[in-house]
């Protein structure tokens, strides 16, 4: 058995989580002798299909799969691979990148394995934030936020911007938080310290994007000023209306009467001679 641990060793399984468009590096140190006799190899393995070498040292030369396509392009070793650092470098990361990756190194009857196992995700898109509801005193307004973009799980979390803008803060005392989502928060009873701005954070395991929103407020007095104002130029605007109507009408019946009066007949006494 003491023989056996002798010929291999194997290094830690690492996991690694990447947004997609970054780069890379899966390491793979070993401690095997430099010769051009080193063999490496770097192996893929994705759920439901088979094990393939994806990129290799032999014979003094690096070899990649073509097999792989433009993966094959995005592949090199990051480091001195005959020194000891065997790391593999992909860049520019694609979704498809995700799987299990093994180095191999072995000389003169000597192995060192290792494993990384690659999560490529997508960070969440900027969301977009809103409201529903009247925004009077008293009543209830609900803010919402949605990422339409990136990988699952994302977390939604809401905060009030204090210091325009140097600071975050808790939220009212009133607010409610739909704990089955989140991303949805309700201010209740409003009053004028529920104003501000509030600001969403969407966020997964590598990144986050956030969006802002304003809430104002009207006092139920201030409407009813502004109603008023309404109302009393609607009613100045149907008078005025009225009387331009009044005035075409007088004008357009004496024009009538006018046109309808019957000529006179006059009777000339002629004399007799």
């Amino acid at each position: 058995l003491s023989v056996l641990f002798s010929l291999l060793s194997v290094g830690a399984q690492t996991e690694m989580k990447k947004v997609v468009g970054d780069n890379a590096t899966l390491p793979c140190h070993h401690q095997l002798p430099s010769s051009n006799s080193l063999d490496i190899e770097w192996l893929l393995q994705k759920p439901n299909s088979k094990q393939r070498v994806i990129i290799t040292f032999f014979g003094g030369h690096v070899y990649t799969n073509e097999a792989t396509g433009s993966e094959a392009s995005r592949l090199s070793f990051a480091g001195e691979y005959l020194s000891g650092d065997a790391s593999l470098l992909i860049s520019d990361l694609l979704l498809t990148d995700s799987g299990e990756y093994y180095c191999k190194v072995k000389t003169g009857g000597k192995y060192h394995w290792s494993q990384v196992n690659l999560i490529v995700l997508v960070k969440p898109s900027k969301p977009r934030c809103w409201k529903d509801g009247e925004l009077l005193e008293g009543s209830n307004v609900k803010l919402s936020c949605k990422s339409t973009d990136g990988s699952d799980p994302i977390s939604y979390k809401w905060e009030r911007v204090l210091d325009k803008g140097k600071s975050l803060g808790k939220l009212p005392n009133l607010a409610l938080i739909d704990l089955k989502n989140p991303e949805i928060v309700t201010l209740r009873n409003l009053t004028m310290d529920s104003t501000g701005v509030y600001r969403c954070t969407a966020s997964n395991d590598v990144g986050e994007e956030n969006c802002t929103i304003e809430v104002t407020m009207q006092h139920v007095k201030d409407v009813g000023k502004v109603a008023g104002a309404v109302v009393g130029i609607s009613l100045g605007i149907l008078i005025v209306i009225l009387i331009i109507w009044l005035v075409f009408r007088k004008k357009e019946k004496k024009k009538y009467e006018e046109e309808e009066t019957p000529n006179e007949i006059r009777f000339i006494h002629l004399p007799f001679f």
